[in-house]
């Protein structure tokens, strides 16, 4: 059973030799990385989608490649905290692989909301002006 008061003890995150992690550890974070590489190909084959939204193509790019890559260093990750390989096993990596992910997503969304809409309009602009010229 997990126990999530060790979560909050320095010794567990930053010790070099990590603690064997649980069957159902191994099996909860596996799930969830699995979950991010399915939703990165899920991703990457709605962009193929929608083409005509080069904006929303982008971003979903943005995202397949951050989901995809996050999956993939957090497999690595897990392989080695189960091995309990020295230092690269280490608990205080999956911070770091947190912390990561999470500047990588604050990046994501402050271009959807900054950059995006005004790609969006100059599209649009651009549609329209083309519209009005001869083939």
């Amino acid at each position: 059973m997990l126990n999530f008061a060790r979560l909050f003890e320095l010794n567990f995150w930053f010790t070099l030799r990590p603690s064997a992690l649980g069957e159902r550890t191994v099996l909860i974070l596996a799930v969830g990385l699995a979950v991010l590489l399915a939703l990165a190909i899920f991703f990457k084959i709605f962009a193929k989608t929608k083409k005509q939204n080069p904006p929303l193509v982008k971003l979903l790019r943005k995202l397949q490649k951050m989901l995809s890559v996050m999956a993939f260093v957090g497999f690595i990750l897990l392989f080695l905290s189960y091995e309990q390989i020295y230092l690269l096993g280490a608990h205080f990596w999956f911070l770091a692989w947190l912390v990561g992910l999470i500047v990588w997503m604050v990046f994501i969304i402050l271009y959807a909301l900054r950059k995006m809409p005004a790609e969006r309009s100059e599209l649009e602009k651009k549609q329209k002006f083309l519209k009005y010229l001869s083939r």
